[in-house]
């Protein structure tokens, strides 16, 4: 168990080294409205 569990470990820790870190996405307030209005018409 010892042994899937490290390996399990490693394996997280070279995927999550592998990625890159992107820069946030800037959403204009007027597109964020027109979304969320979608959203609230799609789930309600």
């Amino acid at each position: 168990m010892i042994l899937k569990v490290d390996f399990l470990s490693r394996f997280v820790n070279w995927l999550s080294a592998s990625g890159e870190d992107k820069a946030p996405i800037s959403i204009p307030p007027q597109r964020q409205d027109v979304f969320s209005r979608f959203m609230n018409r799609v789930s309600g």
